[in-house]
Formats: structure tokens, sequence, C-alpha cells
């Protein structure tokens, strides 16, 4: 697809930006009931663990083989596998009290939400204009409105005390919604990536180029970001419940707080970034979501804290979209495969670090829970330093 200004251009922006805001509320529901779910159903914090480790794994599942069929079933078509299972898998949570049932809802919400994860991204790439990350951070802001406006409604229902599952039912009207547009968008979501990449996507060449350093360190940057993320989206509902005392509808504010951190600082990255010292601003992006965290549980004051983690928000949020697009520009001939490698690490993060984090905040408490993800942001620093020092390698390398 052209980057010129076209209608079909516009259309699927918009298409693309709608779809991450429903996927921003969709996936942080649970985080922002999760007080109230784990004292509704008597459930430990291993077995909130296990809940959240059961979306990771179709997540999981999903982004890698969605990065291996995409070239040739075409953006359309996942999509709307990818929204049919989230809009089931969200809908269907929270009927029963059975937790095997539930973690079942939760493989199917993580199935679809991988394939509509890698289906967007590829999508955003393809119609960027080239050496620019301004449409990628717009639409991931778009994830963060949704990750906003689901906490808050959560947080509203907890205050006039209304049952906490409708918010899940919201979730699934809003996505059945999202599922009728994609099955009458124009033909602009039928584009393959063979209509317009001259190598061909099973080559051992381009396969060769999936185990580039590079590309293992961008990786590597997105397994420990989106589980530091994405683990304190998913508890600092409780964290505040139970460190700082606060009840379960400001506990689901918080989320959404974090989430407005985000919000903001992908907003300001898209509106004012033109492509330039994308590299610097990762890293001055990282560093300061880790020194934020670092205060944020340190502190004891629940307002300050409040403030630090709206800070760590800040810093996480251009994380992901600078990464993708890096992967878009370094790796223009595999992108689908490219965007699914690197999201199927961050659904590893996922499946893996929630049994850690729930299993040492069972046995030692929440703040020793967050300060692993302190331990998951280092890591997630040092891989984007190495990444950065072999990007300026291989673009000294096509200089000469």
């Amino acid at each position: 697809m052209s980057s010129d200004p076209t209608s079909s251009t516009r259309t699927a922006a918009i298409y693309y930006y709608a779809s991450f805001l429903v996927f921003g509320g969709i996936g942080t529901t649970a985080g922002a009931t999760l007080p109230m779910v784990i004292r509704h159903f008597e459930w430990s914090y291993l077995a909130a663990g296990w809940i959240f480790a059961a979306s990771a794994v179709g997540y999981f599942l999903s982004t890698f083989v969605t990065g291996m069929v995409l070239p040739y079933w075409g953006i359309r078509r996942l999509m709307v596998v990818g929204l049919l299972l989230q809009t089931v898998g969200i809908g269907g949570f929270g009927f029963w009290a059975s937790l095997p049932v539930n973690m079942a809802l939760f493989v199917v919400l993580g199935l679809g939400q991988g394939a509509v994860e890698v289906s967007t991204n590829v999508g955003v790439v393809r119609i960027e204009a080239p050496g620019q990350n301004r449409l990628m951070n717009l639409v991931h802001s778009a994830f963060t409105i949704g990750a906003m406006a689901a906490p808050f409604m959560a947080g509203l229902l907890a205050w006039i005390h209304a049952p906490w599952r409708w918010v899940y039912v919201m979730m699934a009207v809003v996505g059945v919604g999202m599922l009728t547009w994609t099955c009458r968008a124009g033909s602009w979501m039928d584009l393959r990536e063979s209509d317009h990449v001259s190598d061909s996507p099973g080559s051992s060449n381009e396969h060769s180029k999936l185990r580039d350093p590079l590309l293992i360190f961008l990786a590597a940057t997105i397994f420990f970001y989106v589980g530091a993320e994405i683990g304190i989206s998913n508890w600092i509902a409780e964290y505040f419940v139970n460190i700082h005392q606060s009840s379960a509808s400001i506990g689901a504010m918080m989320v959404a707080l974090f989430w407005f951190g985000v919000f903001l600082g992908r907003m300001a990255h898209g509106l004012w970034d033109h492509g330039q010292r994308q590299g610097m601003h990762l890293l001055i992006s990282s560093f300061s979501s880790l020194v934020a965290l670092l205060l944020a549980i340190w502190i004891r004051s629940a307002w300050l804290s409040a403030v630090l983690f709206f800070a760590t928000g800040v810093g996480y949020s251009i994380v992901y979209p600078c990464v993708m697009s890096l992967i878009g520009m370094s790796f223009p001939k595999r992108q689908s495969a490219a965007i699914g490698m690197v999201s199927t690490s961050g659904g590893m993060g996922v499946f893996l670090f929630p049994f850690a984090m729930s299993a040492i905040s069972e046995q030692f408490g929440l703040v020793n829970g967050f300060q692993f993800y302190l331990g998951l942001t280092i890591l997630m620093c040092v891989c984007v330093g190495i990444s950065l020092l072999l990007l300026r390698t291989k673009k000294q390398q096509q200089d000469r």
C-alpha cells in the first residue's frame, strides 16, 4: 500500500487506530477488576497468576502463528478470527466460578489478542511513511485510550456498587462492533505481503535474517518490557488496595492513571517526532521508566506513588512503537515474520513472569513482587543499549 495520503490509506489508519482502542480496553479489564475478582471468587494471588498466564499462553501461540501465516492469509481473515476469539474470551469470563473454565476463556482471549496485535502492527508498518514512526506512535496511543477507558469504567462500577461483570459484557459488545466493521471493510484489507515484496517469504536468506543479533536483542527488549508493563497494569490495582489501603474503585483508577502516562508519552512522541534520533529517544525513555518505577515502589505515600507510577507509564510509552518501527525499517522484506517473532517474545514474557511474580507476592508480599518488575525493567534497559549499538554498527556497514 502506498504511503501517500490516499482515501484508502486514511481509512486504514482510522481502522487500525480503532482496532488498538478496543484491544487496549479489553487487555486491561482484568487488571482493573482484579481486586474485585479475587475477593468475589476467593482466589489466591497464585490463582490470579494462572489466569494471566493462561491469556499469555494463547497470546504467545497466536503471535507466532500469525506472523507465519499472515503473508498468505492477509490481514482481513486474521483480524476476523482474532476479533471473534477476543470477544468470546472477554465476554465469557466470570460467568462461572471455576478457575479452569476461566483459564480456558483467557486462553481464547489471548489467541484473539495475538492475532489482532500482529495484524495491526504489520498493517501500520505498511502504510507508515518511510523512516518515520509517527503513525505507529499514534495507533499505539489508541491502545492507551482503551486502557484508560476500561479501568475508569470498572472503577465507576465499583464506586456505584454495580456488578464488576458489567464491564466485561461492555467490552464484548464493543468487540462485536469492531468485528462487524472488519467484515464490511473495503478491499484495502485484503493486501497480502506476497503482493508487494519480491523475495519469497520462505527463502533461506530471509529466514537467516530472522536470526540477526539486532532482531534478537530487539525481541529481548520487548520480552522484558511487555512482562513489566503488562504485569504492572495487571497488579497495580491490587497493589494500591493491599499496600496503600485504597478502595477497589481507586485501585481501578490507578490502572487508568498508569495508562494515561503511556498515552501522553506516545501522543507527544507521535506529534513531535519526525523519524530522527529514535534510538536516543528510546534510550532516554527506557531509563526514565526505571528511575520512576524504583521511586514508586520505594515511596510510601499513596499520592506520590501514584504520580511516580504515572511517570513510569510515560517512560514506558514509546518503547513498543519505537521497537516496532525499527524492525519495520531494518527488516523490510520479512516484516510480518519479524514483527510476529518480536510480538511472540512479548507473549513469552507475559506467560513466564506472572508465575514468578505471583509466587513471590504470595510468599513475600506485593512490594517484593513489584521489585521483580523493577528487575525486568533493568534488563529491558540493558537490551535497549545493546540493540542501539548493533543498529549503529549495522548502519556503518551499510554506509561503507
